[in-house]
């Protein structure tokens, strides 16, 4: 088997990071300015807290002190690096901010956070920038002196998140990754799937938006090619780089579950066909840091393109969303912002649980942000698997072991070896290869799109509009099953098992009894 996408003993926050959100407007770019010596870092919270500019005469400090690495914004444009110097003004080619040095003598950090704060268009989120330092005991003064100033809504540290599943590993296994036909995939018969789209009045969701916030897509996967409408993967602010290669899979394996071709003769079947929109929300070149549980060096969410990815949702009045992610950091302000408008907007979120059962079930965001469906996953005798976590935020279970989806045409790989050098230090050693084309997958985050796809048709067949309403519906329709012990609730499967048959039933009923 290849590694287990866990939490293990993963930190909860990004080192030297933070996520800082201006208010709107604020005081004229370079007011509080510091000159000369400002003294130690670890005095900021109190030298410069209680002016009116504060906490961004601080981070002129450290940028001076060259204990500043970047500033980013959260608004699209082209970003700038320490150093460098940028104009806020008018829109970029593709609609996007361009930002800038307001003025030389507050320094280029600050000014661009004053930028944002005067970028009337944006939402909130899209006043918040993400600011790295050079060190991870430099956050905790700035974060201090930040929070202290008038200028700013909110400073926090950047949660991090993973990814939810388990793949085979290519250079272990010993079985073909051939899937099985179509037509036997025990996942969709455990959710009635062939009798759910035989049901009188059947209607597809190819006209419901459905986000899928993952590592990608293979564009040119024959399951996948006409399925995928659109897909945003290009960050040229960011300083990596970002192709439309999904070189670690899960996010194709994921868009495979929810909208691979249905009876093509190929492959495996998806649950439904819909208007398909993938956002990359990892790099190709990512910050690896070293999981002590699985001894691996693993990928983590990007934080600017997770959050660029969650308010292109709120703007594009996205139906469902699935993130097969996790990650026990509580969420910062502009996360758990985007979230409480992608709700207000009438979108249903679904997440993965998370995988660390054996570690005791630790809480996993954003599975556990109220108002999401929270999803578990059960195995191929209908109970839970021995990985995924019992909470009482759980909303319903859903197939999650030996889940057979697509994969990448081209190699990739899902996570690196550590080895320790004679220093003691632990560095990236080989590649844990995955398959290409198909492969079984286990994980929370193969469970998720099951419910994701489930709730795009629901909404198609003239079910419950609004999440609160779309998440009863499943909990109506739901499977009470064998290991809930005749519980109408258990926190391994929530308030049950995925039953897309009785779900689109309800909602058919439902219509019906409206029209009459």
């Amino acid at each position: 088997m290849g590694p287990l996408f866990t939490q293990g003993t993963a930190a909860d926050y990004h080192e030297g990071m933070l996520l800082v959100q201006m208010r709107d407007g604020g005081t004229p770019a370079g007011a509080g300015a510091v000159g000369g010596s400002a003294g130690k870092a670890s005095g900021f919270a109190g030298q410069f807290g209680a002016g009116p500019s504060g906490g961004l005469s601080a981070l002129s400090y450290y940028e001076r002190a060259g204990l500043l690495s970047r500033v980013t914004p959260l608004a699209r444009g082209r970003a700038r690096f320490a150093g460098h110097t940028l104009v806020a003004g008018d829109d970029d080619a593709d609609g996007s901010l361009v930002l800038g040095l307001a003025d030389r003598a507050e320094g280029s950090a600050a000014a661009t956070l004053r930028n944002v704060a005067g970028y009337g268009g944006a939402r909130d989120g899209a006043k918040t920038s993400l600011v790295e330092l050079a060190r991870d005991e430099e956050v905790k003064p700035l974060q201090l002196a930040l929070a202290n100033d008038p200028n700013i809504a909110s400073v926090s540290r950047v949660p991090i998140r993973y990814l939810a599943a388990r793949p085979r590993s290519g250079d272990d296994s010993t079985i073909a990754a051939a899937p099985p036909p179509a037509a036997s995939m025990w996942n969709l018969r455990a959710i009635r799937w062939a009798q759910a789209r035989a049901l009188a009045g059947f209607i597809e969701a190819d006209n419901l938006k459905v986000a899928v916030l993952d590592s990608g897509v293979d564009l040119g996967h024959p399951d996948l090619a006409s399925q995928v409408r659109g897909y945003t993967y290009a960050h040229p602010t960011t300083p990596g780089s970002s192709s439309d290669q999904d070189l670690i899979g899960h996010g194709t394996h994921v868009a495979g579950t929810i909208a691979a071709a249905i009876n093509n003769n190929l492959g495996v079947n998806g649950i439904c066909h819909c208007d398909l929109h993938v956002w990359k929300i990892f790099d190709d070149q990512p910050d690896f840091q070293f999981d002590g549980a699985s001894g691996m060096f693993v990928y983590y969410v990007d934080p600017l393109m997770y959050r660029r990815a969650l308010l292109d949702c709120v703007e594009e009045n996205v139906a469902v969303v699935n993130l097969s992610i996790g990650g026990r950091g509580a969420p910062d302000l502009t996360e758990a912002g985007a979230f409480a408008d992608l709700m207000a907007n009438g979108t249903t979120v679904v997440a993965a649980m998370g995988n660390e059962r054996g570690q005791g079930s630790p809480t996993s965001y954003p599975a556990a942000i109220a108002g999401v469906v929270a999803v578990g996953a059960t195995g191929l005798e209908d109970r839970v698997t021995g990985f995924s976590n019992s909470g009482n935020h759980i909303t319903i279970a859903a197939p999650g072991d030996a889940i057979w989806s697509t994969l990448p045409t081209y190699p990739g790989q899902t996570s690196w070896q550590a080895v320790q050098g004679s220093d003691g230090r632990w560095r990236q050693g080989k590649a844990e290869t995955r398959e290409v084309n198909y492969d079984a997958w286990r994980g929370t985050s193969m469970a998720a799109p099951h419910v994701t796809a489930a709730v795009a048709l629901l909404l198609a067949n003239g079910g419950a509009r609004g999440p609160a309403a779309v998440r009863q519906a499943l909990i109506a329709a739901a499977d009470k099953v064998a290991g809930m012990n005749g519980a109408a609730f258990h926190p391994d499967y929530g308030y049950g098992r995925l039953n897309l048959e009785k779900l689109l039933q309800d909602a058919r009923s439902a219509a019906l009894g409206k029209a009459a």
